[in-house]
């Protein structure tokens, strides 16, 4: 299949993340990236797109039997979604239980890089340690999933701000996906009486189209969900969605705690959870936020696979800014002081 000349087209996720081999050590993206919001957006690529094609360009340097256990990715410059990104990856370290690897990234010539990220890999290994917080999510959300399977849910918006939301009921348009099938669930019920800091969002998410049998692919496909509307929904957790003047991702962060029989993507059997699906397994972003100052807002995200097991933690340090000047005028102010006054209640700020 030929790649699209629009990264706005529903694509296998195994055709999204294919690379072009320049050498041993350099790679070139085929598929072009989404960019959010299509036309009516802001002209970038999606950072997952880079941040999981860097990762997956690492992968190819490393021996068999190494999978990564974690990436900390660092934006320098928006990505253009015209121009192909150029992958150089550089050998850190291969020792005995773990490898690691930095890739720089860049796209047009003589403007540096766009994206530099550190891949940390290790082999896999058994522990009679595995402690972790005990969570089932139909019980803790009932009040919103209430025996809803995944194709129940409303696929994610292209770009999630509310400007967006009333174009998709009015004109049912919104942009396609590549790679995953994304779900967003409506949290009203949960959040409304919720202070900002409280409030959660969950999207299910599984990929496009089988994946073979190479696991790093697979965990490939979890980095590239991992950014998915990150900075929109903690825009949106603090009823700005509509004020906010700019807004991108800086540092990013993925670590991998489970084995690999937890985070396959392949079809599954089993019915203990509605995320399991003979059409391929679903796995949920459980995504919040709890810090925001200095124009900038921490995203958290555990990632819990179908039998409850918290698979991936995912930390993101984004750029939201309320105002275009280096301090925000008394009109500003009191629209964020506005919004500010009708949050809920909490014990402890």
């Amino acid at each position: 299949m030929p790649p699209p000349q629009d990264g706005n087209e529903y694509l296998p996720f195994a055709d999204l993340v294919k690379l072009g081999k320049v050498d041993d050590r350099t790679f070139q993206s085929v598929a072009m990236p989404f960019a959010p919001g299509g036309p009516v957006g802001q002209g970038r690529a999606y950072g997952g797109h880079v941040y999981m094609q860097a990762a997956w360009a690492a992968c190819q340097t490393v021996a068999e039997g190494f999978l990564l256990h974690n990436v900390t990715g660092s934006f320098l410059l928006p990505g253009s979604v015209t121009t192909k990104f150029t992958y150089r990856v550089y050998v850190i370290r291969d020792g005995r239980s773990y490898a690691t690897r930095i890739v720089n990234v860049t796209q047009a010539q003589g403007k540096g890089f766009c994206f530099t990220c550190t891949c940390s890999f290790k082999r896999p290994e058994d522990s009679p340690l595995d402690v972790q917080e005990k969570v089932d999510l139909w019980s803790k959300y009932e009040d919103v999933l209430n025996g809803k399977k995944p194709d129940d849910i409303q696929e994610c918006p292209g770009m999630d701000v509310p400007w967006y939301w009333r174009r998709r009921r009015e004109t049912g348009l919104n942009d396609a996906f590549p790679g995953l099938t994304a779900r967003k669930v409506d949290m009203q019920l949960y959040n409304k009486s919720r202070h900002p800091l409280d409030r959660r969002q969950l999207i299910l998410y599984r990929t496009l189209g089988d994946l073979p049998d190479d696991p790093n692919m697979h965990l490939c496909a979890h980095l590239y969900a991992s950014d998915r509307n990150s900075l929109f929904i903690v825009a949106n957790h603090l009823d700005i969605g509509d004020v906010w003047t700019q807004m991108g991702s800086l540092v990013h962060s993925v670590t991998f705690h489970s084995g690999m029989d937890e985070l396959w993507f392949r079809p599954t059997s089993d019915t203990q959870s509605p995320l399991d699906d003979p059409d391929g397994r679903w796995y949920c972003k459980e995504d919040w936020t709890d810090r925001v100052a200095n124009g900038r807002a921490l995203f958290s995200s555990k990632v819990w696979s179908s039998s409850g097991r918290h698979v991936a933690t995912v930390s993101q340090d984004g750029m939201i800014r309320v105002t275009k000047r280096s301090t925000a005028s008394p009109e500003e102010e009191q629209i964020i002081k506005g919004r500010e006054t009708m949050w809920p209640p909490r014990e402890k700020l």
